[in-house]
């Protein structure tokens, strides 16, 4: 079978979706499997076949779709911000191009995207099913990030129409969580559950392995005998909630002196947290390295991974560290209670809530052995459950039934 999965996003990118692109093709390529990857290039010039290098310049097919969707807006529609014109702008022009690809050479197309699945189901041949996989919800992400502060505004509107037709649009639709099909599910945004079929992920767990036991490529910190390391690594943007870790750690810092926490990534929030850091005098534990293309290496040379996210979907950083033996401490936000059950195979937190991420690492710290055996049973869940076979084996029967014709 021939396979195009599709994303709006650039690749190669660090981050969740490039990630599952490419354990699934790896997956359906051993399978017999022939499959492209349509994506953005990382200069957003151009979209292209990724694994071949053909491409489309995508310049002067925008100019055209600038032309028409602005004149639209300014006659029917003046009231509508340049941002929700930006979209409808990009979403058009990707969909033109990626229907110069002949997309009749493909017996099912997967998207990873609201935009991605919104655009190819418009212009893919009828005969050619559509499966897509939602990764996040970007909407509330949104509302996080004060992108948007009304949910009585033309944008805050335009976002939810995104998540209910980039949901809606493909023949079989996959969520990683549970959480994410139940947010899809409220009012905002409509999307009825049973169209939502829960696979989640799976990581490609022999190359995680040996880029853990290969050697950093990069600076490391010195750290003193004796002291935990706790490693964070996320984008620093403020769904991520990498403030909250700090105000932990400041609390952290008046019971005991024994850790040190290393920030791996970077992001528009960089110069925000550093002055933060400092203001709490945290100079001397934390850790700002920014992004990593060693971040096994780092894992396999930390204690305790930390995620404090206000929304998370379904973060390969808690699946690297389970398969890594580490100790998971992470918010209860989003789908991350279907990762981690509390104390057993990692420590959940309150979401926001510094105080009491504060006093978990606390009982982590002063409770090593204990902190040992959730580890252990955190690894012995995460060799089993992210296995790039059981995401495999899940996702092509969503591909069969997709086939066969049963169109929700």
């Amino acid at each position: 079978m021939r396979i195009l999965m599709a994303t709006y996003w650039y690749l190669p990118h660090v981050g969740g979706v490039n990630t599952y692109i490419n354990v699934l093709r790896k997956e359906l390529i051993q399978a017999g499997h022939e499959v492209d990857v349509l994506a953005h290039h990382p200069d957003m010039e151009k979209i292209y076949i990724v694994n071949s290098g053909r491409y489309v310049e995508k310049q002067k097919i925008k100019k055209i779709v600038y032309d028409k969707v602005y004149d639209y807006y300014e006659k029917k529609q003046p009231y509508v911000e340049p941002w929700v014109r930006w979209r409808e702008i990009e979403r058009y022009t990707f969909e033109l191009v990626a229907a110069s690809f002949n997309l009749n050479q493909y017996d099912l197309i997967h998207t990873q995207d609201i935009v991605s699945t919104r655009a190819l189901s418009r212009v893919k041949p009828a005969h050619v099913p559509l499966v897509s996989t939602i990764h996040g919800l970007l909407a509330t992400e949104h509302i996080i990030a004060g992108d948007i502060t009304s949910k009585q505004s033309i944008a805050w509107k335009y976002v939810s129409a995104e998540e209910y037709y980039g949901s809606t649009s493909a023949d079989q639709t996959i969520v990683p969580t549970n959480w994410l099909k139940g947010k899809l599910n409220q009012k905002n945004f409509g999307v009825p559950k049973h169209l939502l079929k829960t696979i989640p992920y799976g990581m490609d767990i022999d190359r995680f392995v040996s880029q853990y036991h290969s050697p950093t490529t990069a600076y490391v910190p010195f750290t003193e005998p004796g002291k935990t390391v706790l490693i964070c690594p996320a984008r620093l943007v403020p769904v991520k909630g990498q403030r909250y870790l700090l105000e932990a750690l400041s609390k952290l810092k008046q019971k005991r002196n024994d850790f040190v926490c290393w920030i791996v990534g970077g992001g528009k929030m960089f110069h925000e947290l550093l002055s933060l850091s400092h203001a709490l005098q945290l100079g001397n534990i934390v850790h700002f390295l920014g992004d990593r293309s060693d971040v096994p290496q780092l894992l396999k040379k930390s204690d305790i991974l930390v995620l404090p996210s206000v929304q998370d979907n379904h973060p390969f950083s808690i699946m690297e560290a389970q398969v890594a033996g580490k100790l998971v401490v992470a918010s209860n936000a989003g789908g991350i209670p279907e990762m981690v059950s509390d104390r057993e195979t990692g420590i959940l937190f309150a979401n926001r809530n510094s105080d009491d991420l504060a006093e978990k690492l606390h009982f982590a710290l002063s409770h090593p052995v204990r902190s040992r055996q959730i580890a252990a049973q955190g690894q012995r869940w995460g060799l089993k459950q992210w296995a790039p076979q059981t995401l495999f084996a899940r996702t092509f029967a969503v591909y069969q039934t997709a086939l066969s014709g049963k169109s929700k």
